[in-house]
Parts: structure tokens; sequence; C-alpha cells
């Protein structure tokens, strides 16, 4: 049986769960709504969402605006761990909290996979 495409994007955000160090992570459209997530109770995913398109769109403009290129990653160092943001093809975003101290190589290495994988899935017509 195929599998559909919120079933192939929970196994992505599993897969990059299984990584450790990640007490969050979900996938965002770039208009802030939220398309899937993994989330701890006292987290809202869909605040979550809004603000992770918030601050990539302001990336973004910003680096439009100093013709630096596309965004590649964001990262925001908080006092309780990292707010880590990649974008996942045109339209989404794949985001990630991390805890205190976590490995971000480690992280941005498997999260640019899972966002391969994730603009793959939403593409499938």
């Amino acid at each position: 049986m195929t599998k559909t495409k919120k079933e192939k994007l929970d196994d992505v955000l599993t897969a990059l769960i299984q990584v450790g160090q990640i007490k969050a992570c979900g996938i965002v459209s770039k208009e802030g709504l939220l398309i899937n997530s993994r989330t701890p109770p006292d987290v809202d995913a869909r605040i979550f969402s809004a603000l992770c398109s918030t601050i990539m769109g302001a990336a973004e403009v910003a680096s439009g605006q100093m013709n630096t290129g596309n965004v590649k990653e964001i990262s925001v160092k908080t006092e309780k761990g990292t707010i880590v943001l990649i974008p996942a093809g045109e339209k989404a975003i794949l985001t990630a909290l991390t805890e205190i101290g976590a490995q971000l190589g480690l992280i941005l290495f498997e999260m640019e996979s899972r966002a391969n994988q994730v603009n793959a899935i939403l593409k499938e017509m």
C-alpha cells in the first residue's frame, strides 16, 4: 500500500527526532501554516510555525536587500536551546528546536537531507 503525503512527512520528522538533542521539529509553509510537527505539550506548534515563517521571511528580505543570495539556514541561540530553520524547497521550511549544547553540525547535516525529502514529497502529485 502506498503511503500518503502525511505519512511520508511523519516519517521524515520521526527520523529527524531520532537524531537526538531535538526537542521539537516541524514543517511549516512559507505563509506560516503548520504542515506537520513533532512538539512536546509545552510548545504550541501553530504559534511556533507562524513565528518561524516570520523569521524566515525577515531573513529573506534582509538577504535580498544586501544582495547576499538565498537564505540557506537560520539559527537562533536562546537560553534554552537553538531554533534552526532551513528552507525545504520554495514553499516550506523545516524547523527544529534543539536542546542546550546540541551538536548543531550533525543536526544541520540531517536537516539538509530531510529538507530535500520534504521538498520532494510536497512536489508529488
